[in-house]
């Protein structure tokens, strides 16, 4: 099963994207001499690029993180829940 809903639209959407910057990319990079935008559309592929890297790395260790025992993790105890709240120096004055 599929854990991303409708995955073929949200590919072909991703690609008509990406190769419509990629078409405006070269349009500037190629017949333009505006050199602020020639750097923008550059910044952009750049960023392009450390998403697509760092969502790789994010993908691909995720789901291993497990406990040294590979146990399911402990409760979690609230020690001091909302009724008895910590004590500041602010509160005291």
């Amino acid at each position: 099963m599929n854990r991303i809903p409708y995955l073929p639209i949200v590919v072909a959407v991703s690609a008509f994207v990406l190769f419509g910057f990629a078409a405006v990319s070269a349009y500037v990079l190629i017949y333009t001499g505006d050199d602020v935008t020639k750097g923008n559309v550059i910044g952009t592929w750049q960023n392009f690029a450390l998403l697509a890297v760092g969502f790789w790395l994010g993908s691909s260790s995720g789901g291993k993180s497990k406990t040294e025992t590979g146990e399911e993790p402990q409760p979690v105890t609230v020690v001091n829940p909302a009724s008895d709240p910590v004590q500041t120096e602010e509160a005291e004055r």
